[in-house]
């Protein structure tokens, strides 16, 4: 790889604060900095970038410390490290004021932040920037709601708290109106302004900045308005792509439509001359084709354990807190809403290829039972169903 790469600030014992830096064509530089976000309850610690172009641009802006604290912690009632609960309130921010001044930059530079995704670790700490910044916020149309609403969270655990009931998992127990009052107290003045909605792909174009050097790839299903950003000029051969949480490395993104997700992937893999993929968690990923491959191969086999799970009627929290479903231990006794949607979106797409059907409802809890069909021909109509683009989900 030619991209040139450096690392100007290496990592905190908290493991964040990096600023490490890439050069392109003409001098052009990418420039990541690694903020707090907690890891093994949270995804890892969140990677800002800045985008040198007519404008300098910053891609996602993380997650303020203390919001970290209640969303992956408190509001989950999961016990927090005391390395982690001794972090100052703005850790996150401090960190990425300290990254832009090591990496040559300030708040007030940013002229544009574009957001990959509408997910509280992407853009919370939006509005801290936007203020000291003034700088215009575009993300894609399909994720403005979750972005712009002051009551997005709030929204989420009403939405939440009955599908994770059907899913049999054990609740918090403080009520959601008691979560709704706190999460609006918490998140009224984090919602961001949305300047410019993204609806095409291409080059990327806002208030009179025309690129050619940033192309915009709409790459649904990690969420509806999830977008990738390609960095190169047209005379480049070799890309960067700066992928949000649509790829991920050593962690595997939760799909919230596996169906969208893996056609997403697809996609992806006939862009040309990506050489490095940095992801917004995690390590950078140096074989972009390689990691496609995997996550699709990744996901046949997670199909497989929860086609062979439900021999007999099982629950989509039975699933997911089966030992070796994930990498890491999922407690069935705790509250994990990360793990019960990976379990139910690969039971919705078996379900959608008939290899699952819901046997029976008791207590409000949705079972699910296999056909007792070989996986293999299971697996032939998931495909069909991913490759006929032109069908779509409910």
């Amino acid at each position: 790889m030619n991209i040139k790469e450096n690392i100007i600030k290496p990592n905190s014992e908290a493991g964040s604060g990096r600023v490490k830096q890439y050069v392109l064509s003409k001098g052009r530089k990418v420039t990541q900095i690694t903020t707090f976000c907690p890891d093994i309850i949270g995804p890892g610690p969140a990677h800002i970038y800045v985008i040198e172009d007519e404008a300098l641009i910053m891609v996602d802006t993380g997650i303020p410390t203390h919001m970290a604290k209640k969303i992956f912690y408190y509001w989950r009632n999961q016990p927090i490290p005391q390395k982690v609960k001794d972090l100052p309130d703005d850790y996150s921010e401090t960190e990425l004021i300290t990254g832009l001044k090591a990496a040559g930059y300030s708040l007030k530079d940013i002229e544009f932040i574009i957001i990959t995704h509408g997910h509280p670790d992407h853009y919370l700490l939006g509005n801290t920037i936007v203020e000291k910044s003034r700088a215009r916020v575009s993300s894609h149309v399909m994720d403005t709601d979750r972005i712009c609403n002051p009551w997005a969270i709030s929204k989420s655990v009403f939405e939440g708290r009955p599908r994770y009931e059907a899913f049999g998992m054990p609740l918090p127990k403080s009520s959601a109106y008691e979560y709704h009052k706190e999460a609006v107290q918490e998140s009224f003045s984090l919602s961001l302004t949305v300047d410019y909605p993204i609806a095409m792909d291409g080059f990327l174009s806002l208030d009179g900045l025309q690129s050619d050097f940033i192309r915009v790839k709409h790459s649904p299903g990690h969420s509806p308005g999830s977008i990738c950003l390609g960095i190169g000029s047209e005379e480049d051969e070799e890309r960067i792509l700066i992928c949000g949480d649509v790829l991920l490395y050593p962690i595997t993104p939760h799909p919230n439509d596996l169906v969208t997700y893996l056609r997403t992937l697809d996609n992806l893999k006939q862009l040309e001359k990506i050489v490095l993929s940095l992801p917004a968690h995690g390590r950078n990923i140096r074989d972009f084709y390689g990691r496609i491959d995997f996550l699709k191969k990744h996901h046949r086999s997670r199909l497989e354990f929860t086609y062979n799970a439900c021999r007999k009627p099982k629950t989509p929290w039975e699933i997911a807190s089966t030992p070796q479903y994930f990498d890491v231990f999922v407690d069935p006794a705790k509250f994990n809403p990360m793990a019960g949607n990976e379990a139910f979106v690969h039971i919705r797409l078996l379900e959608m290829a008939k290899g699952l059907c819901r046997s029976n409802i008791a207590g409000g809890v949705h079972y699910f039972k296999n056909t007792g069909e070989r996986f293999d021909h299971v697996y032939r109509r998931i495909l069909e169903i991913i490759d006929d683009g032109s069908s779509t989900v409910l």
